[in-house]
């Protein structure tokens, strides 16, 4: 038989291999089937006896035959010991028994029995097409008689040799299922020899080499797949990384099942782009562009193979080479090789022009779009995803209205026409039941709310992920688009101070999506950024310090915005103020990969470094520079926080009533969308200028005095809780400093002094058990902001 030395070398004129090959799973396959037939044939006769309960086969045996036997018949050759751990606590023990049997009298009594199996099998087992057909005969036309015939084809191919081949094969077979026969054969054997020995001198036959058993044998040898077999097995488990990985083979499994195929059936080409699939998921560069280029060059020359003139060959040549070079181009993409796509993407483009390939074409402007080198307008956009309604590429049209959508997002485009396109892409993904688009479309939905500011609507676009019926037999899908679902939801808790949720939320996504899967860095740079904010809130400043590194692995953007936040906290005020103005600098090019809500960001952060310096008026240009591109860009959220930001620097310079003013035209949108450490600083900056808006020069305590005092220390019960919640201890500490002040100042009035003292005192005391907890090393200015 011809073997393959090397799975990436072919050879044309090698002799071409036969299709089906005899093995021990298969024949031991075909005993059990002879077995249920004789016994189903057993009792369907009219006899006057009675069979014992374990000889009768109810229906529910029937019909757990028939799936084990399709389930056998699909997956590729296993050993003995898999296939009784298969079968049989499940198969009716006669069947088995009988089954076991025959290969036994196989392995003590050699190649005999087997001959006269085979020759049964056609002569009671199988009828034909016309003939009326009793229950447990199989029809030569059924899938099983297809698969007997085959295998009997084979038996009759083999030389007297590759018999004898085979009656070792299934005798290793069997003694590696049943380890004690093996032993008991090793034993007569052993005295056999013995008595041979003391009667005479050795022959031949004592000295003829043993063949290698199984166990000696290693795994890929037995993994022998036919070609339907390794075409059903690739479908599945291509089917399977692309809707759910983990149900798909662990990654070192499958690229074993992958060689296994490849020895089997050399000239199998699919099996190198599934090999292809499996290196993206470990994110294996080199192997995947060495399985990609294999792919294609064995396509090609198995289609020039096929089609002998040339003039036909020629065409499907050059479409393996435009979307060779499509794939090319996605790989680079998704290793971030931009230059490497671009070129990939020229290459792809030049070859469909040539040929007027209208489809390459439609996919090579959508990963333009991707990459972000296609500079046309919003006009040629919606022109160029018209075409693909045209053509039919409801995934292409879906991927054209999902860069609209966020382009028109990343820009001035009001809210309504990004949500509608949005909105369009998921009816055309329900149409189609593209499960994977229709999550990926709520993400990118939701990133969308994020994007304006809407958090809430973004959590329910994420629970609609997570709450979509995407199940394929059985199983959901399991893309990155879930991933990301379950991080906004833990991010969402966490910034309500509920880190125990959102501890467990990740530790599921973490279960869910190994660190091999190419989604782990979505749930790897959520864990960071939650880590990293307790640490600040905490005042852990060298736990955020190997947090923020962890960060850079895997979100580098975030990373360099969180790297000034570290720096103002450790109160390295003027390297935070160069940092973020370098940061504000690139922000500012003309191609920056920096999107306004990240500008936005820096600004406030630059305007809290000036805050902590106890310089708030300098802080005015960065402040109104924020305001008025968020409004721009429509993103209400950070407009919110910059007008807060605006307001404590009115309040700093004295105008707490015009501050007061202003805070109240943002507090709803604050308290419905922030979170629970901004809703604190808001409150804390509104009680402090209710405070402040009382006018100083009344003498006495009069109503309207009391009344904001006491508003102000009501909301202050709120500020420490919600401190509290996010473990913001430092902070909380100095809300609670201010209630007592204020709590003090009430002491004045007159009225219920018993109660304020109490207060007064209350907050001391918390202040005190807080600040032996976590102390004020260097004292410094009070920041709201």
């Amino acid at each position: 038989m011809y073997e393959v030395q090397d799975a990436f070398t072919f050879d044309s004129s090698s002799r071409q291999q036969s299709p089906e090959r005899l093995t021990p799973h298969k024949f031991t396959i075909m005993c059990l089937t002879f077995e249920y037939h004789q016994l189903l044939k057993l009792q369907n006769k009219d006899l006057n006896i009675s069979l014992p309960p374990e000889q009768i086969l109810t229906d529910k045996d029937k019909r757990v035959f028939m799936v084990i036997l399709l389930d056998l018949l699909q997956c590729p050759d296993m050993e003995l010991k898999a296939l009784r751990k298969k079968v049989d606590d499940v198969i009716n023990e006669c069947i088995l028994e009988n089954a076991y049997n025959m290969l036994t009298s196989i392995a003590q009594q050699g190649v005999k029995p087997m001959q006269d199996f085979l020759e049964q099998l056609i002569t009671q087992l199988m009828v034909s097409a016309t003939a009326p057909m009793d229950e447990g005969e199989i029809r030569r036309d059924s899938i099983m008689g297809l698969y007997i015939r085959r295998m009997l084809l084979a038996y009759h191919e083999m030389s007297f040799s590759q018999v004898v081949d085979m009656f070792h094969k299934i005798k290793d077979y069997y003694e590696a299922g049943f380890p004690e026969s093996k032993e008991y054969n090793d034993q007569m054997i052993r005295e056999s020899s013995l008595c041979f020995r003391e009667s005479g001198p050795l022959t031949m036959f004592h000295l003829e080499p043993k063949p290698p058993s199984v166990s000696e044998a290693p795994i890929s040898s037995l993994n022998v797949f036919s070609k339907k077999q390794a075409e059903y097995f690739m479908a599945h488990q291509a089917v399977m990384l692309g809707h759910n990985q983990a149900e798909a083979l662990p990654p070192d499994q499958l690229q074993q099942r992958v060689k296994d195929i490849l020895t089997a059936n050399p000239d199998l080409a699919e099996a190198h782009f599934l090999s292809y699939m499996n290196s993206l998921r470990v994110k294996e560069y080199c192997t995947a562009v060495h399985n990609l280029y294999h792919f294609f060059d064995r396509k090609a020359c198995t289609s020039g193979d096929s089609s002998p003139p040339k003039k036909k060959s020629a065409p499907m040549e050059e479409v393996a080479m435009r979307y060779a070079a499509l794939n090319l181009a996605s790989l680079q993409f998704r290793f971030g090789n931009r230059e490497e796509c671009r070129a990939a993407l020229r290459e792809a483009v030049v070859l469909a022009q040539e040929r007027n390939d209208q489809v390459c074409l439609q996919h090579a402007l959508v990963w333009l779009n991707l990459l972000g080198e296609n500079h046309s307008n919003a006009g040629q956009i919606e022109r160029s995803f018209k075409k693909t309604i045209d053509l039919s590429l409801p995934n292409l049209t879906v991927h054209g209205l999902n860069c609209l959508s966020k382009d028109l997002g990343m820009g001035t485009e009001k809210p309504a026409r990004v949500i509608y396109h949005f909105t369009q892409s998921n009816l055309i993904n329900c149409m189609h039941s593209s499960y994977g688009m229709m999550a990926a479309g709520c993400a990118q939905r939701a990133a969308m709310w994020h994007h304006y500011g809407k958090r809430r609507l973004c959590a329910l676009d994420s629970l609609i992920v997570l709450h979509l019926e995407t199940s394929i037999n059985g199983v959901y899908y399991n893309g990155q688009a879930v991933c990301i679902a379950m991080c906004n939801l833990a991010q969402q808790h966490a910034d309500l101070g509920d880190y125990a949720a959102a501890n467990e939320i990740l530790s599921h996504a973490k279960q869910q999506f190994p660190s091999s899967t190419s989604a782990a860095d979505v749930w790897q740079a959520c864990q960071q950024r939650i880590a990293f904010t307790r640490a600040i809130y905490n005042g852990r400043l060298k736990d955020a310090e190997q947090v923020l590194l962890n960060l850079q692995s895997v979100d580098a953007a975030e990373a360099k915005i969180r790297k000034g936040i570290l720096l103002r906290e450790q109160g390295r005020v003027t390297e935070a103020f160069d940092y973020l103005g370098k940061l504000l600098s690139e922000c500012d090019k003309e191609k920056s990969e920096f999107h306004a809500d990240f500008r936005c960001r820096v600004l406030l952060e630059l305007s809290s470094v000036y805050f902590s310096r106890e310089e708030s008026t300098s802080a005015v240009l960065y402040v109104t520079d924020c305001i008025a591109q968020a409004a721009r860009h429509h993103l209400e959220l950070l407009e919110a926080l910059a007008t807060a930001h605006l307001a404590y620097i009115q309040l700093n310079m004295g105008l707490a009533k015009q501050a007061l003013q202003l805070l109240e035209t943002r507090l709803l949108r604050i308290f419905t969308h922030c979170s629970s450490y901004d809703k604190a600083r808001v409150l804390h900056l509104y009680a402090r200028c209710k405070v402040g808006a009382v006018n100083p020069a009344e003498t006495g305590m009069v109503p309207e005095t009391k009344a904001e005092l006491e508003s102000a220390a009501s909301l202050m019960l709120t500020v420490t809780q919600l401190y509290h919640d996010v473990e913001a201890h430092l902070k909380e500490k100095d809300a609670l400093h201010f209630q007592a002040v204020v709590h003090h100042r009430l002491m004045t009035g007159g009225s219920n002094l018993q109660h304020h003292q109490e207060e007064r005192n209350r907050c001391a005391r918390q202040f005190k058990g807080l600040d032996r907890l976590y102390p004020t090393l260097e004292p410094g200015p009070v920041c709201l902001l």
